[in-house]
């Protein structure tokens, strides 16, 4: 008599998300601590602006105004507040701001820290769910394995105690950050005799910047605790039962996901596989991905293999209706192809960079190759270059031109539109408009003195955007490409005091003067014909093929 065989069971399938959107199922959590950091930086801005309208309109004076006639016209300058505080006073009022910013976002220390709760509910979320998930595909770990004897494990409570530490580290650095700008706005505002009114609103603008990058970052500690438990979990389940296992990605299949992540929509990696994946290009940053556990069998293949091509054929559906509509190369790789065909030889573009925020600028680096016959670079992207090496950079470059070896230098920071914006916010501040009217009328240029007093102030860069970045430093490839020219008709504009028209930037030497210049001529011709030298404006205008560009090449 045969034996029966003992046919073992099938291990049931993973507990799939069903949203396609959203696979960590997170939205509400998100919210919620969205909600409590709406409410605290609401209260950041209410109690720091009413305590600097009070203190420093305490000691407001009445302004200090010169007057000055030249050519029988009147020009007011150094028109500013007086303040009568002193080092001591104002010390006072900054601890104080740094107080109140303290109390709403890192009030009570580690121990007692607001933001630890959300992170710890996350964690135990995701280890809930990897619990669930594998004691229906495994036996064996439904019998060993215990939700009560998960939670209250030293393992488990170690791994929560390193969560805080890691958010309270986060937002203390954010309050810091905070505090140092806030300081620095209110010092200059003193300094500058700038009103309390004004440097109030600029502090309220500063104050939103950072209420900005606290949401980001709650959003990436909250999922990526969710994620941790996960893989935490998945870990534990090799090592002390033996189980195999991996982890399944599932990508958010929303239209502007990165096509990295949903490239490993459906694919199965190892724990350490993803950790790495993680620290690579910020990819955990923004990103709604999640793991799910899958139990493997001894060849380390899923079970199912039914359930894994559905998901293998969503991506390759994704790919199909959105991948051809993306044609504003939201890849560093992308673009380094791009770059290659039509800027330049060698390209190696910053991998951390926002390619969503650059791809426009590279597009504007053609239009002007073209527009004014100039060549391409021989190399373009990062610091630490194939052909170029730039050395120890200043660290608040954001580009910069290397005439010897004919190489755009590209940072991160070239295309961070909210420091750039808050450069020009803090132009306000210094008083710039002021230094400059002052230095034509020693000059005494009427024309420069009328033009600069008609601006509403004068900022750093002619045009503080991303696009205004790259357009200046393509005035200094321009530059090396027709220098005899170029320097007769600088140096001219330079003695008559035209720098003090383009921006504070301009100033600093010749050199910056024309890149300055440039920048705003292909950015604002009308704003350019008002505040370029002439001479420059015609030379400009003289090289240029056309104003009214076509369409760049696909």
């Amino acid at each position: 008599m045969k034996k029966p065989k003992i046919i073992k069971p099938i291990p049931k399938n993973p507990i799939l998300p069903r949203s396609k959107n959203n696979p960590t199922l997170t939205n509400k959590q998100i919210l919620q601590m969205r909600s409590e950091i709406q409410k605290r930086y609401k209260t950041i801005k209410q109690s720091v602006i009413e305590y600097i309208e009070l203190s420093l309109g305490y000691y407001a004076k009445a302004p200090t105004k010169t007057a000055l006639f030249i050519d029988n016209n009147l020009y007011v300058v150094n028109a500013s507040v007086n303040y009568t505080v002193d080092g001591n006073q104002l010390a006072r009022v900054l601890t104080r701001i740094q107080e109140i910013v303290d109390e709403n976002l890192i009030n009570g220390g580690i121990e007692k820290f607001w933001a630890g709760k959300f992170v710890a509910d996350m964690y135990q979320m995701g280890t809930n769910r990897t619990f669930q998930n594998l004691s229906i595909q495994s036996p064996l770990y439904s019998q060993a394995t215990s939700l009560e004897s998960l939670l209250f494990s030293d393992a488990y409570i170690r791994r929560i105690g390193l969560a805080y530490t890691a958010t309270f580290n986060d937002w203390k650095g954010l309050a810091d950050n905070l505090k140092s700008d806030l300081g620095s706005v209110l010092s200059s505002a003193v300094a500058r005799g700038i009103n309390p009114r004004e440097t109030a609103d600029i502090i309220s603008k500063r104050i939103d910047i950072s209420h900005s990058r606290a949401k980001a970052i709650a959003q990436t500690e909250q999922v990526g605790a969710l994620r941790q438990a996960t893989w935490d979990e998945t870990k534990r389940t090799q090592e002390d039962l033996g189980l195999k296992t991996g982890l399944l990605h599932m990508s958010a299949l929303k239209p502007n996901s990165r096509a990295t992540h949903v490239a490993r929509h459906g694919k199965i990696y190892t724990v350490e596989q993803v950790e790495e994946w993680y620290e690579e290009n910020g990819n955990r940053f923004n990103c709604y991905c999640a793991q799910i556990t899958v139990l493997l069998n001894e060849k380390g293949e899923p079970y199912n293999q039914s359930s894994i091509d559905r998901l293998l054929k969503e991506a390759d559906e994704w790919e199909d209706q959105y991948k051809p509509k993306r044609q504003a190369l939201t890849e560093v790789e992308e673009l380094n192809d791009w770059s290659r065909k039509n800027i330049t030889e060698i390209s190696n573009i910053p991998n951390d960079i926002d390619a969503k925020e650059l791809a426009p600028c590279l597009k504007l680096v053609s239009e002007i190759q073209e527009r004014f016959d100039l060549p391409q670079f021989r190399y373009a992207g990062s610091i630490n270059g194939d052909v170029h090496y730039y050395g120890e950079p200043n660290k608040k470059m954001l580009a910069a031109f290397a005439p010897t070896t004919n190489a755009l230098i590209i940072t991160t920071g070239s295309v961070d539109k909210k420091e750039l914006l808050l450069v020009d916010l803090y132009s306000k501040t210094l008083g710039f408009k002021r230094e400059s009217l002052n230095s034509v009328i020693n000059l005494k240029n009427q024309r420069l003195a009328n033009i600069i007093n008609e601006m509403d102030y004068v900022t750093w860069n002619a045009v503080p955007t991303p696009r205004g970045v790259f357009a200046h430093e393509m005035g200094h490839a321009l530059h090396n490409q027709y220098r005899v020219e170029i320097d007769n008709i600088i140096s001219k504009g330079w003695e008559q005091g035209w720098q003090y028209a383009i921006s504070k930037y301009g100033q600093d030497s010749k050199k910056e003067f024309l890149a300055e210049s440039f920048s705003l001529y292909i950015e604002n011709r009308n704003e350019a014909k008002k505040r370029l030298y002439p001479e420059l404006f015609k030379f400009f205008e003289s090289l240029d093929k056309g104003t009214k560009w076509k369409k760049l090449k696909s």
